[in-house]
């Protein structure tokens, strides 16, 4: 008769390891965050602002599952483009207001060729936005910014 209760003890416990060693913690990726060189004044501004937040409601992910979020920088637009040099880190993605103002630096001149148009993802935009995803940028970081620009480039 004692056996009896030392043998179901015996099997709830199998019955629980099981659960027990599945409930181990999960490991979380870190956000992959694209930093966003932009002019918040520009005409697209705030259909810009939506399109982020869009982005960032459609719950993006890298295809290692890390979550991706942009972030805008703030600034003088016009100072932050004269000061990016072929070796910043800081800026994972550029969006001109025109293919002008890249005339005031030779890195993003240079870059142009690589540009693509996301005019179709903005309703108030000029004839054409370049996106520049700078040619240092790269790992999750140009993933995450290759993402969000082709984002950008479907009509909403």
């Amino acid at each position: 008769m004692a056996q009896r209760p030392r043998l179901a003890q015996a099997v709830s416990l199998l019955l629980l390891a099981p659960l027990l060693l599945g409930c181990k913690p999960r490991h979380k990726s870190p956000t992959v965050v694209v930093h966003l060189l932009r002019n918040l004044n520009s005409p697209y501004g705030t259909d810009l602002d939506h399109r982020i937040l869009d982005f960032q409601g459609s719950d993006p992910k890298l295809q290692s599952g890390a979550p991706i979020m942009v972030e805008s920088s703030t600034g003088d637009y016009k100072q932050m483009l004269e000061k990016q040099t072929s070796s910043n880190q800081d800026v994972d993605l550029i969006l001109l207001d025109s293919m002008d103002d890249a005339k005031s630096n030779p890195v993003i001149m240079s870059a142009l060729s690589s540009a693509v148009n996301v005019c179709a993802g903005l309703k108030a935009c000029p004839t054409n936005v370049p996106a520049i995803i700078p040619s240092q940028v790269g790992g999750d970081d140009r993933e995450a910014a290759q993402d969000f620009v082709n984002f950008l480039q479907k009509t909403p």
